[in-house]
C-alpha cells in the first residue's frame, strides 16, 4: 500500500542603474546581515545554523524560478567543490527565462489579485506575458509601474480587452472596474504600500489619511478636464456635494501638461509615486520582495508603511537603506534579488536548534512556506522529468485548486491533500509511461534498486535519502510491493514523496 510507505517515511524527512560600475549586490547583502545581526544581539537570540546544499539549492530554485531544481541540477550542486558555488547558483537562476516568468506572476499577483478569477483568467496571462517581457529586459521596477498607470483605457478598448485583446497591462483597469475610487485604492495599496482606502468613507480611524485626501487622490484617475485653459481633474464624494480637485497625498504641487490627454491625471500620480525620493514607492518594492524572500516582510502589514511599524519599527531602518540603495542602482529587480539570496540571513535552516527563536520577525531562522499552485505543477513535473508548458490547460487549473494570500501561512486544506493524493495529475505521474524520470530509473541496467530509489529521492526531494530511508524502501520495491510489480512499486514510492510534507512546502 502507498501510506505504508508514507509511514516508512515519517520521522525520515530532512531537517526540515546598468552600468559596468553599478553596485555589488553581495555589498548590500553583507549590510543586511550586520543589520540582522545587530538586532540578535540586542534581543540575545542565536540564530540557527546554516542550510546544507541540498536544502539551498531547493528553496533558491523554488524562490527565484518557482520550481523544485532537476535531478541533473541537483547532482551538478552537491558535486560542485567550489566556495562560490552558491552565488554561481543565485545568478545563473536569476538571469533564467524561468526567474521572470515566475516573478511576473508573482507581481502580478501582489498588485491585481482580483485576476485569480475565471473571469480575468485570460487578461491576467496576458498581463504577465507583458510583464515577464519587462523584466527579461531587466527595465526598471519605476518604468514598469508607470508603463501600467498610465496605459490608455478608453472604455471601448476595456471591453475589447476582457474578450483576450492585446497583451497589456490593461487588467489593472479592468479588474478595478475602471472605476477612480478602485484605481486610487488599488495604487496605493500596490505600489506605496498605503491602505488609503480606509478613508474612502470617513478619516482613517488609524492612519493620517483622510476622506479627503483618499477623494484628491481618486481624482487623479478621473477623466481631465480642461478649465481656463489649466487641467482640471474633480471628483464628487458619494452622497455629498463637496467636489474636490486631484492633490497629491504629501501636499506636494503638481505640474500640469499644457495639452490634456486622458492620462493626463495617471500620468501626473505615476511621476509623483515613482519619483526620487518618494517616501513609499521603493519601500513597498523591497517590503514586498523581501516577503517573498523571506515569508514575512520587514514590515508587517504589507500594507502599512505610513504606519508605526514602517517609521519606527525594528526593521524601519533596514528597510530604508535597502529602499536607498534600491533606488540608487536604477530599481533593478534583479539585483535586489541577488542582494537578498546572497545573505546568510537567506541560507539560514528552517529547523529550530537550542535557544533558536521561532519569531519569525527576528529573521533568525527561515520559515518553512507552502508552496503556491503553480509551484506545485512545474515540481511535480520537474520530479517526472516532463517539460514545462505556461499556457497548459491543466497547470491553470490544478494551480487554482491550491491558491494562497501568503505561502508563509499556507496550511492544506482536506479538499487539498486529497487532489495531491488521488488527484488526476498525481495519479498519472505514477505511470511510467506519463513519467521521464521513473521510465528512465526502470530502464537503467547500471543501477541497483538502492542506487534508483536514491536518484528518485535526488530528483523528488532534491536529496539523497538516509540510510534508515534506504534500506525498508529498497525492500519494499525489490518485493514488487502489494502487486508483486516492481514497475507499480517505483510508481507508489514516486506517489508517497510527491505526498510528503518535504515536497509539498519550501522548507
Amino acid at each position: 500500500m502507498r501510506f505504508q510507505i508514507i509511514l516508512l517515511l515519517v520521522g525520515f524527512g530532512s531537517s526540515a542603474v546598468r552600468a559596468a560600475d553599478a553596485p555589488d549586490p553581495a555589498k548590500l547583502a553583507a549590510r543586511i546581515d550586520a543589520a540582522l545581526r545587530a538586532g540578535w544581539d540586542q534581543a540575545k537570540v542565536r540564530p540557527t545554523v546554516v542550510a546544507d546544499d541540498a536544502t539551498f539549492l531547493r528553496r533558491a530554485t523554488l524562490d527565484l524560478v518557482g520550481r523544485i531544481p532537476s535531478i541533473a541540477e541537483t547532482r551538478a550542486f552537491l558535486a560542485d567543490k567550489s566556495e562560490s558555488k552558491r552565488a554561481k547558483l543565485v545568478t545563473r537562476l536569476i538571469d533564467s527565462g524561468g526567474h521572470t516568468r515566475h516573478m511576473a506572476t508573482y507581481w502580478r499577483r501582489a498588485w491585481v489579485p482580483q485576476a485569480d478569477t475565471v473571469e480575468f483568467a485570460r487578461l491576467a496571462d496576458d498581463f504577465e506575458t507583458w510583464l515577464a517581457a519587462r523584466l527579461q529586459e531587466n527595465a526598471g521596477y519605476d518604468l514598469i509601474v508607470r508603463e501600467l498607470l498610465t496605459t490608455p483605457v478608453a472604455k471601448e478598448k476595456r471591453a475589447a480587452a476582457v474578450r483576450g485583446g492585446a497583451v497589456t497591462p490593461i487588467v489593472f483597469f479592468s479588474a478595478n472596474e475602471g472605476k477612480a475610487e478602485n484605481l486610487a485604492a488599488s495604487s496605493t495599496r500596490a505600489f506605496l504600500g498605503v491602505n488609503l482606502d480606509c478613508a474612502q468613507c470617513h478619516d482613517h480611524p488609524f492612519a493620517k489619511w483622510t476622506r479627503d485626501q483618499f477623494w484628491q487622490t481618486a481624482a487623479f484617475f478621473a477623466a481631465p478636464q480642461m478649465e481656463g485653459g489649466k487641467v482640471s481633474l474633480q471628483l464628487t464624494i458619494p452622497n455629498t456635494k463637496k467636489t474636490l480637485s486631484a492633490e497629491l497625498m504629501d501636499g506636494s504641487p503638481v505640474k500640469w501638461p499644457e495639452n490634456v490627454t486622458p492620462e493626463a491625471g495617471r500620468a501626473a500620480f505615476a511621476k509623483w509615486a515613482t519619483g526620487p525620493g518618494n517616501p513609499y514607492f521603493a519601500r513597498n518594492a523591497v517590503n514586498r520582495a523581501w516577503a517573498q524572500a523571506f515569508g514575512t516582510a520587514l514590515v508587517e502589514p504589507l500594507d502599512d508603511l505610513s504606519g508605526e511599524s514602517g517609521t519606527a519599527g525594528p526593521h524601519a531602518d533596514l528597510l530604508r537603506d535597502i529602499a536607498t540603495a534600491f533606488e540608487a542602482n536604477g530599481f533593478d529587480l534583479k539585483y535586489l534579488s541577488r542582494a537578498m539570496a546572497l545573505t546568510t540571513t537567506y541560507q539560514l535552516s528552517a529547523t529550530v536548534q537550542d535557544a533558536t527563536p521561532s519569531d519569525p520577525r527576528l529573521f533568525a531562522r527561515m520559515p518553512v512556506r507552502g508552496l503556491t499552485g503553480e509551484q506545485l505543477y512545474d515540481s511535480l513535473r520537474t520530479a517526472a522529468g516532463l517539460a514545462h508548458d505556461r499556457d497548459d490547460a491543466g497547470r491553470k487549473r490544478f494551480a487554482a485548486q491550491f491558491h494562497v494570500e501568503r505561502a508563509v501561512t499556507a496550511v492544506r486544506s482536506i479538499t487539498q491533500s486529497l487532489a495531491t493524493m488521488n488527484g488526476r495529475v498525481t495519479a498519472d505521474l505514477t505511470d511510467p509511461a506519463k513519467n521521464a524520470t521513473l521510465r528512465g530509473l526502470l530502464d537503467a541496467p547500471f543501477l541497483d534498486t538502492p542506487g534508483k530509489v536514491e536518484a528518485l529521492f535526488l530528483a523528488v526531494l532534491g536529496r539523497r535519502p538516509t540510510a534508515d530511508e534506504i534500506a525498508p524502501l529498497a525492500r519494499y520495491v525489490e518485493a514488487g510491493g502489494t502487486d508483486n510489480d516492481t514497475s507499480k512499486a517505483f510508481g507508489d514510492l514516486f506517489w508517497a514523496l510527491v505526498n510528503t510534507t518535504e515536497f509539498n512546502t519550501n522548507h
